[in-house]
């Protein structure tokens, strides 16, 4: 094995997996830093190698500015590690995967998940229609906030069990596919709703005048539920946390990483891999 075949190889996988130019040009970068500091071949590194080497990170100089790299920077060189070392097992270069690191990254916005039990206990404390559709739209189909307020009555087919973001994030469109149970309970809140919507209305989530219903208004509806929730701190929750732990949850449920990108409408994979809350990358790669 060359080293340096493997280092082309990664980044091609990396570009073959959707995965930004950023991310492509410096990871496979950041996997040579280590092989070049380690000196050794990958199939003799272990991970007392790779725990050496994050401490001389966690010391190594800041070239730009005082002080040393910042935490973030570590996370990135020490997950381009991972996903290197990982590669190499799939593609059978080396025996047994090295790195067994857990560093969480930590940020400002960063925004925890429910769990897969807590979900079921949001549902079970709605007290109507209208906030059980809201978990569906935010939990269920994983739409954003400003995705839910603009969604229309034809963005829903109920025939066919899809739902259509025409207008998402970087006017990215996709489409989602719907439990038997989510169309059953949209059809349920549309047959409730419909004596009061106004006949021009063609928003499918209206107020009870029968205009249509802002992201302010669903994002009060969520914290209703989640107040009259026991068990679950709701100061710690917003809204957009329903996006993130579907995310979480359909890979813990052994969707591909890939299958989660477009469900969600990410562009790039690592975009994806952030918003998850797994320690594992689950790809198999590209011939």
């Amino acid at each position: 094995m060359m080293i340096e075949n493997t280092i082309n190889d990664f980044r091609r996988e990396l570009l073959n997996l959707g995965y930004s130019k950023t991310a492509v040009n410096n990871y496979p970068k950041y996997a040579q830093n280590l092989l070049d500091y380690i000196k050794e071949i990958p199939q003799k590194i272990t991970d007392t190698h790779i725990k050496n080497y994050h401490k001389y990170l966690q010391t190594k100089p800041n070239q730009k500015r005082k002080g040393v790299i910042s935490p973030s920077h570590i996370y990135s060189q020490l997950l381009a590690i991972k996903l290197y070392f990982e590669y190499l097992e799939r593609t059978k270069n080396i025996k047994r995967n090295p790195y067994n690191l857990r560093i969480k990254q930590t940020t400002k916005s960063e925004r925890i998940v429910f769990t897969q039990e807590e979900i079921k206990l949001l549902y079970q404390n709605c007290q109507n229609i209208i906030e059980k559709t809201i978990l569906h739209l935010c939990y269920g189909c994983g739409l954003r906030r400003t995705e839910v307020e603009l969604l229309n009555l034809k963005d829903i087919n109920f025939e066919q069990k899809l739902l259509f973001i025409r207008k998402g994030k970087g006017k990215k469109r996709r489409v989602i596919p719907l439990t038997e149970a989510i169309v059953n309970d949209f059809k349920d809140y549309f047959t409730e709703t419909e004596i009061i919507r106004k006949e021009d209305q063609e928003s499918f989530l209206i107020n009870i005048n029968g205009s249509k219903m802002k992201g302010d208004n669903v994002y009060n509806l969520f914290k209703r539920i989640l107040k009259r929730t026991q068990n679950i701190e709701h100061e710690n929750y917003c809204l957009h946390s329903l996006r993130h732990s579907i995310a979480t949850h359909l890979l813990e449920n052994e969707m591909s990483i890939e299958m989660v990108r477009d469900f969600l409408g990410h562009t790039q994979l690592g975009t994806t891999q952030i918003y998850t809350r797994i320690n594992f990358f689950k790809t198999k790669l590209h011939q």
